[in-house]
């Protein structure tokens, strides 16, 4: 997969209303209907949308997480807190756009939640996954199970950063983190993270190889979103990151 920056679609409309010579009013009133349809459909396209929310590095320690990403690229990430339940933790930096990056490890004051194991085994920061992010989990939770996609969630989340404020979300998930996304829409009373993160690093690109490509193109396609999936002997996924110090990349 290729993602460079944003990728944004415009849709273009064109109104053309024929009725003869009606009246003033009559005009006024079909023009309004036909723009209302027009706005309610652009709202429905925008509300479906989903872009790059966060990408996740996983490390078995933060500490060691935060000095390696902050050698390697020049900016020091901020902890963020940790997440009830599921026995992690993490500090986070700003990519720009509306986008950020999670590096993500055990907590040491709960056990890790079933599944997790894997993603906070690391030494060296490894890229374990990534979310994109909708402004109705619920429209694409559909259109995902519509096109054959089995789906957990909608799911509610949070966790307390440390100067105490709350941040709430609902998620949805295909598989197992991974090279599949899993879905974030954020509550509308949480700031998001790209906001309140330490800056100095933006997207570059990321790219997706499979050996059997055609699924996670599929998810792409059903959900709206501007990606490839390249078929590779492995299945491997890799992000760039322009950096203080320069281009930085990791990788799964």
């Amino acid at each position: 997969m290729r993602v460079n920056d944003l990728d944004y679609r415009t849709a273009f409309v064109r109104i053309q209303i024929v009725v003869g010579y009606p009246s003033m009013s009559n005009s006024a009133s079909i023009l309004f209907s036909a723009l209302s349809s027009v706005l309610a459909l652009l709202a429905m396209q925008e509300n479906a949308a989903v872009d790059i929310d966060h990408l996740i590095l996983g490390i078995n320690d933060l500490d060691r997480g935060i000095r390696e990403f902050e050698s390697r690229t020049g900016v020091t990430p901020k902890r963020g807190g940790e997440h009830p339940g599921r026995g992690t933790q993490n500090a986070l930096v700003t990519l720009g756009n509306g986008r950020y990056l999670e590096i993500l490890a055990p907590a040491s004051s709960q056990a890790l939640a079933a599944g997790r194991e894997s993603a906070v085994d690391h030494t060296q920061l490894t890229l374990v996954g990534w979310a994109l992010r909708t402004r109705a989990i619920g429209t694409t939770v559909e259109q995902l199970r519509s096109t054959g996609f089995e789906v957990q969630g909608p799911l509610p989340g949070s966790r307390r950063a440390p100067d105490g404020s709350l941040l709430a979300w609902q998620s949805a998930s295909v598989d197992q983190l991974g090279l599949t996304p899993f879905f974030i829409e954020w509550s509308k009373d949480t700031p998001h993270p790209s906001t309140a993160s330490p800056t100095g690093c933006s997207f570059g690109r990321m790219e997706i190889t499979h050996p059997a490509p055609q699924r996670l193109q599929s998810l792409f396609k059903a959900v709206g979103f501007a990606g490839t999936v390249s078929s590779g002997e492995r299945a491997t996924m890799r992000v760039t990151l322009a950096c203080p110090r320069g281009r930085v990349e990791f990788g799964s």
